[in-house]
């Protein structure tokens, strides 16, 4: 199985002690550039 870098979007609901999931997709080169330095 490969390695990839996900581009994660959440929300973190505080009354319902609850994570919601907005969005997650593959990072581009640049944003994998960035997150590597």
């Amino acid at each position: 199985m490969a390695n990839r870098l996900l581009v994660v979007v959440y929300c973190y609901v505080d009354n319902d002690d609850m994570i919601r999931l907005i969005s997650a997709r593959k990072a581009t080169k640049n944003e994998e550039k960035q997150y590597a330095n």
